[in-house]
């Protein structure tokens, strides 16, 4: 009896792929040896192994038995070994499953998937943006960077790594290089405006060296605190700077002078509140920035902005170039057929 109870102590603290292999080895094996020595009663292959599996998960449907008594030793063999090999794969299954689910909400796995954005510091205004990308790209994938034991999100699209966001490891678990955009918010825990932005300063540096390590271009956007410390950022490539405190301020001032302007601005931001801000690629039939203007207006667009330049129409007569990029404002309907 003690060595039974060894046996199967020694196959509980087998790998999984060994546990695997086991459970195939005693199916084939059931399945074998029940055709070779009941031909009758299982003239192929398909009734001893539909034989073999119904024994062995419990079932017995009694459809097909065996009548021999090396077949009915057979049985007796899956009974004991072949049901508990199976059980314990099955365990083995559940438990894989849920270590697989710990390590994912705790943010310890490698992220494979490719074209996502990457979102670094968790906060409010973090949550709100990645619902409004949501909002806008259904199919989007992003995936959080934060130094906490979980992640704070509870989203099938919304990876979790956990870890300091300055360091390379971390950044490249994230598969930094394979991202479509990184984001990376300023930490509200942090009272110091100087050392927020500095932190905000080290993790850029950090992508930056990434991107400068693999040749890869990594599109980056900060948020800051103080203006006056974007020129701290001169030395590493960012392509979009957000002021977090002068954007509301500004807003409460526009929002003072032009009563109203508020609901301009939520369409403007958020596709929730109405048509959406594209950008697209100029068309070869717009020469020069009136044609595009009038051409988009046609399809029922409207043209905010070319590149970063909002005042363009002081420069209609100007040629389009194939590098512009022009910002519009439409429906998803429209949006569509311009792309």
């Amino acid at each position: 009896m003690s060595i039974f109870f060894w046996i199967w102590k020694s196959i509980t603290k087998m790998q999984f792929r060994t546990v695997f292999s086991l459970s195939v080895t005693i199916v084939l094996f059931g399945t074998l040896s029940i055709y070779l020595l009941e031909r009758e009663n299982f003239p192929t292959l398909f009734e001893g192994l539909w034989w073999t599996m119904t024994t062995l998960t419990t079932v017995g449907y009694g459809d097909y038995y065996p009548t021999t008594v090396l077949g009915r030793l057979l049985g007796m063999f899956l009974f004991i070994f072949g049901i508990g090999i199976i059980g314990l794969l099955i365990s083995k299954v559940v438990d894989t499953a849920a270590t697989y689910n710990r390590l994912k909400a705790e943010g310890k796995l490698m992220i494979k998937k490719e074209d996502h954005y990457i979102y670094i510091g968790w906060s409010k205004k973090t949550k709100s943006a990645i619902n409004e990308v949501l909002a806008n790209e259904p199919e989007a994938e992003i995936v959080l960077i934060e130094n906490l034991e979980k992640t704070p999100i509870e989203n099938d699209q919304v990876s979790f790594v956990q870890g300091d966001p300055s360091r390379e490891d971390v950044l490249l678990k994230a598969n930094i290089l394979k991202s479509k955009r990184v984001a990376i918010f300023s930490d509200s825990s942090i009272d110091s405006v100087l050392l927020a932005d500095g932190k905000t300063l080290l993790i850029a540096s950090a992508v930056e060296g990434l991107s400068n390590k693999y040749g890869t271009n990594i599109h980056t956007i900060v948020e800051v605190s103080d203006e006056t410390h974007i020129p701290k950022f001169k030395h590493i490539k960012i392509d979009d700077f957000v002021v977090s405190n002068d954007s509301v301020s500004m807003l409460m001032a526009k929002a003072t002078l032009n009563p109203g302007t508020t609901n301009l601005f939520r369409q403007l931001l958020s596709k929730r509140y109405g048509s959406n801000i594209h950008e697209i690629q100029p068309k070869s039939e717009w020469i020069t920035y009136e044609d595009a203007y009038y051409g988009l207006f046609e399809e029922g667009a409207i043209l905010i902005s070319v590149n970063e330049n909002m005042d363009f129409v002081t420069q209609k007569k100007e040629k389009v170039k194939p590098e512009d990029i022009f910002y519009v404002v439409s429906n998803d309907e429209v949006f569509a057929k311009l792309r």
